[in-house]
């Protein structure tokens, strides 16, 4: 569990910049949108209520994820398999074949969210079973070229027996980002409270850009599951081959 934590984050940080300029593609502009629409539009909008600020910056960003977490998903999913077989990879490299599966990607993980969902309506239980099974539907779909219902299978097959090992793992995970987020908003903001202000433009773009790069690291968690699984299987072939 903490082996794949910790082999996520030191490729994050090995290859720190092909990374955070696959995911500032997006999220810089995102950012920027997000902090601009949270200080100057929604508390005029909202008439200051923090509540409805939160839950129209979420929609916001909810939008966002959807519509280009595939491309950049994609993107470093590639990259990822190219640096553990060794190989190189460049932005552009990476993000030509993010945007070819882009679309494939969307359209699959609209199926494995409708399962999931139907699944969390009828009992909960099932639905976080389902969830565990696609787990690794991205990495399924972005390297090896299948989709809809076959992605489904796949990912089912290869998360055998890692279910709740995976969701050991990601819930761990999260709860790092989430500290080395929080950390590194103090640390961001902290020059801001010697000169009385509250909030800053750049540095909320900054930490927005920061907190993104940081959840890199459950999309490489799951890589990881996915490239463990899939040597796995090789291996014994390797072997009948020999």
């Amino acid at each position: 569990m903490m082996q794949k934590i910790r082999e996520a984050t030191r490729l994050l940080a090995t290859n720190l910049v092909l990374f955070s300029s696959i995911i500032l593609t997006v999220w810089l502009p995102g950012s920027i949108l997000l902090v601009y629409l949270r200080l100057y539009v929604f508390p005029e909008a909202t008439g200051g209520d923090e509540l409805r600020m939160f839950t129209q910056e979420l929609r916001v960003s909810n939008a966002i994820e959807f519509a280009f977490s595939p491309l950049y998903v994609g993107a470093i999913l590639y990259a990822a398999s190219r640096l553990k077989q060794g190989l190189q990879t460049t932005y552009r490299e990476s993000m030509s074949h993010g945007a070819r599966r882009s679309f494939t990607l969307l359209i699959t993980r609209l199926g494995a969210g409708f399962i999931v969902f139907f699944g969390l309506i009828v009992f909960i239980i099932p639905g976080i079973i389902l969830a565990l099974r696609f787990a690794l539907i991205d990495s399924v779909v972005v390297l090896d070229n299948v989709e809809g219902t076959s992605a489904r299978k796949l990912s089912t097959m290869i998360t055998k027996g890692k279910k709740w090992n995976i969701l050991r793992t990601i819930l761990l995970t999260f709860i790092g980002v989430f500290l080395a987020a929080f950390l590194m908003g103090f640390v961001l903001y902290l020059p801001l409270s010697f000169i009385g202000q509250d909030e800053n433009f750049i540095i909320a773009v900054l930490s927005e850009c920061v907190v993104n790069i940081l959840l890199i690291i459950p999309t490489l968690v799951l890589f990881l599951f996915y490239w463990e699984a899939k040597s796995q299987q090789i291996a014994p072939q390797h072997e009948d081959n020999q």
